[in-house]
């Protein structure tokens, strides 16, 4: 076999392999860029943070380039760093020239060249290894059942307040949840101390031992204190709030754990579908993927909940299993509460081999600046003030803004024709600033998420590809960018250079 065989045959199989045994986890894709830290109020993403570090790398290029050139002597004979460097200012300023004039490139240059340089930096600065893949990671777990405390806090905070009444139907399945699944709070986050993973451990092993049957003294008084004395069907407001407090009191339920007793217990089909704000992870098999909320009721309720809720299965012997056990779960309950749902997410979670592991999506310290459309849209509105400065500096206040009114001596066509005229140049220049935004944001953005799905599709060889695609698309945006903005200022100027060159022939 040939060498130049034996290299395609290689790499085929690389890319085989990439394919169908290393597979990355299903990528999150966000429009919005994800906030790293705060300073006050102020919330630093990772796209800003990006753009911060591009920033420090030029400036620290430019002083590199400055010591240099003040040896005379070495700034004389360029070489390496200096000598690219020369070399690219030497070929922008050729291009400015070229299109805005000798004497007005001059003037465009500084700007025009600014964005260019910051842009490609940017653009290629999004391709290095550490973009999209360090960060802090947004623990699924956590957020589905901290988001399912919410919409429990608000009902019992409506109870409390009197301003929610609950049916019949929703006094019952309340009953039954205290009746059948009462458990003291299930903890999944710790906030005065922030021990994550401590408090995960504590309520692994607290699930444990409630699915071996194991309940407290508490727990089961709970039970039978509902049992014997059910709340009645006509309660509403702050009156059922009341009589639940009263009955986990007197069951035990130490006073300052009642609210939480009440809230991690009371069924989520006392809750409406607009306050249920929860959405769910599903794993699949790649990673997690989020879905919308539902739920599936041995009777059915005017509800959605999540899918992870509707596994857990508990009889009044405390007995807990799922659907897709081998043993038989019939003439369970069904119920949903915060508990039951923690203990079906923890369950789901060894099903699929995620025991004891951290599951969720990155929270990227380093995004592609552009591919957040602030910082397009920032630049393009700088675009939009560089070029009204840049004529008003060479033809004036009076004929810059003259093409938009199409009144006065300045109007390019003056009369009725010349105000609709000028409603076309303002058109314009709203549809330069939003094609400006858009070209280049959609073009990044395309480009990070081809390269997610291409490492997540194939994992090796192919992405390379793309990469080196990606080296061109950032150099082409910047350039893209960078010259239309100095046509668009040599335009603004032109028809005084006209008249400066003229009155220099005569």
């Amino acid at each position: 076999m040939s060498r130049r065989r034996l290299i395609i045959f290689a790499t085929l199989a690389f890319a085989v392999f990439g394919f169908f045994v290393v597979r990355a986890p299903s990528p999150v894709i966000a429009l919005a860029a994800e906030p790293v830290f705060s300073i006050g109020s102020y919330e630093v993403t990772n796209t800003i943070l990006s753009a911060w570090v591009v920033i420090v790398l030029l400036a620290l290029a430019a002083f590199v380039v400055y010591r240099r050139t003040r040896d005379v002597e070495a700034a004389l004979v360029p070489s390496g760093f200096q000598n690219l460097v020369e070399a690219i200012y030497e070929a922008f300023m050729g291009i400015s020239q070229q299109v805005g004039g000798e004497r007005n490139g001059k003037k465009f240059f500084p700007f025009v060249f600014t964005i260019f340089i910051f842009l490609l930096i940017g653009n290629w600065f999004a391709l290095f290894p550490w973009n999209n893949v360090i960060g802090p990671v947004e623990n699924y777990r956590y957020h589905y059942l901290h988001e399912m405390e919410i919409s429990v806090v608000e009902v019992v905070e409506d109870l409390e307040a009197g301003e929610r009444e609950l049916s019949g139907g929703e006094i019952d399945a309340i009953n039954d949840t205290f009746q059948n699944a009462f458990f003291m709070p299930i903890h999944f986050s710790d906030y005065e101390t922030g021990s994550f993973q401590e408090t995960h451990a504590q309520s692994d092993v607290h699930i444990d031992e409630l699915r071996e049957g194991h309940l407290s003294d508490v727990e089961l008084a709970v039970r039978a204190a509902f049992t014997e004395d059910p709340l009645p069907s006509d309660l509403s407001g702050a009156d059922l709030e009341h009589a639940l407090a009263e009955r986990l009191e007197h069951a035990g339920v130490a006073v300052k754990y009642v609210h939480d007793a009440i809230f991690y217990n009371l069924p989520l089909a006392a809750a409406d579908a607009e306050l249920v704000r929860a959405t769910g992870p599903i794993l699949s098999g790649s990673g997690f993927k989020i879905v919308p909320p539902r739920t599936l009721f041995d009777t059915p309720r005017d509800f959605s909940y999540d899918g992870f809720a509707e596994p857990v299965y508990i009889d009044a012997g405390n007995e807990i299993c799922l659907p897709s056990d081998d043993r038989s779960c019939s003439g369970q309950a069904a119920l949903t509460t915060v508990n039951t749902a923690h203990i079906g997410f923890v369950i789901e979670l060894e099903d699929q081999g995620f025991a004891g592991e951290t599951v969720g999506h990155i929270f990227p310290i380093f995004r592609a600046l552009a591919s957040d459309v602030n910082l397009p849209l920032a630049l393009a509105l700088w675009s939009f003030l560089a070029v009204q400065y840049f004529g008003m500096r060479g033809v004036g206040i009076g004929a810059n803004f003259g093409k938009y009114i199409g009144v006065g001596s300045h109007a390019i066509v003056k009369g009725p024709m010349g105000v609709f005229v000028g409603i076309l140049e303002i058109v314009s220049e709203v549809g330069r600033v939003i094609s400006f935004t858009f070209r280049l944001f959609g073009n990044i953005f395309a480009g990070e998420v081809v390269l997610f799905i291409s490492m997540f599709l194939v994992a090796f060889v192919v992405p390379t590809v793309f990469f080196g695609l990606e080296v061109f698309v950032g150099f082409i945006q910047a350039f893209v960018f960078a010259m239309l903005t100095l046509v668009f200022a040599s335009t603004a100027v032109g028809d005084h250079d006209e008249h400066h060159d003229e009155a220099a022939e005569h």
